[in-house]
């Protein structure tokens, strides 16, 4: 199960799955909401859904800061729910490349690639030999449209060698929390439908529907490290932002991946 690490080096709005020699994938939270939380506290870097921006330019430069890159080495894209994955290959990025898509791969080195969710599945590949990763943003809709299998496609053409890619499904809704139309079910394998006796609303498993996705287009089961119920954000709201229960107009959580040209000993506390 993919679950976060515990380590007094890391800020109280992040979340590290895994931190290795050549990369680093993490994921931003909601951080310690104090007082009367708003839907954007306390801690979001997405610019595009209401939140002030003075707030998101100094939860970015806090981030770049910890990270120890400049902010202009931050990719978010603009999510539109499509399966859309750019590449981004030089800097600077121009807005156009990462505007309306729903993943992003590199092979940049110090750059920061990333998805912003509320629910939605996000998912972070990396080859560490190629030097090659991407990040996705799965919601329902990009799940069955395609976008996994468009980001893989995307860094095997970067390099990615599929034996050796690893992918770590981040924070995102759990099955008992997913629930959904019959027209919605309906897009889905039965095996991640969970349906109900006395006629509720079929649930559907987004996180394994994705897990099995990664699995046919040939990764290999060990190295698919799934999401842990634990991190549902529904289930979580004063942890992770959730657009089903504090609405679509909030933060966002950022899952990202960065490969590093260098090993980092140290970081800001």
């Amino acid at each position: 199960m993919v679950s976060p690490q515990s380590n007094c080096n890391f800020p109280e709005w992040l979340e590290v799955i895994a931190d290795e020699p050549s990369y680093i994938v993490a994921c931003t939270t909601r951080g310690i909401l104090d007082g009367a939380p708003s839907p954007y506290s306390t801690f979001n870097i997405c610019h595009y859904t209401g939140d002030d921006m003075a707030d998101v330019r100094k939860c970015r430069s806090l981030f770049a800061d910890w990270l120890g890159v400049s902010p202009d080495r931050l990719i978010v894209p603009r999510q539109t729910h499509s399966v859309d994955v750019a590449v981004v290959d030089e800097l600077p990025v121009k807005p156009e490349v990462v505007e309306g898509v729903d993943g992003v791969a590199t092979i940049l080195k110090d750059v920061v690639v990333g998805v912003s969710t509320a629910d939605c599945v996000p998912v972070i590949l990396v080859d560490p030999q190629a030097g090659v990763a991407a990040a996705i943003h799965a919601g329902w809709r990009g799940a069955v449209g395609g976008v996994v299998q468009n980001g893989i496609r995307r860094i095997k053409e970067l390099g990615a060698d599929m034996a050796r890619t690893l992918a770590f499904i981040g924070p995102s809704i759990c099955v008992d929390c997913f629930e959904v139309g019959e027209e919605v079910a309906a897009r889905f394998p039965e095996e991640c439908v969970v349906r109900y006796a006395d006629g509720r609303r079929p649930h559907v498993d987004l996180p394994g529907y994705v897990r099995t996705v990664l699995c046919g287009a040939g990764l290999r089961e060990a190295n698919v490290r799934p999401f842990d119920k634990a991190c549902c954000t529904r289930c979580h709201p004063d942890r992770y932002f959730s657009a089903r229960s504090i609405g679509v107009d909030s933060g966002r959580n950022f899952t990202f991946v960065m490969l590093k040209s260098q090993v980092v000993t140290e970081r800001p506390g």
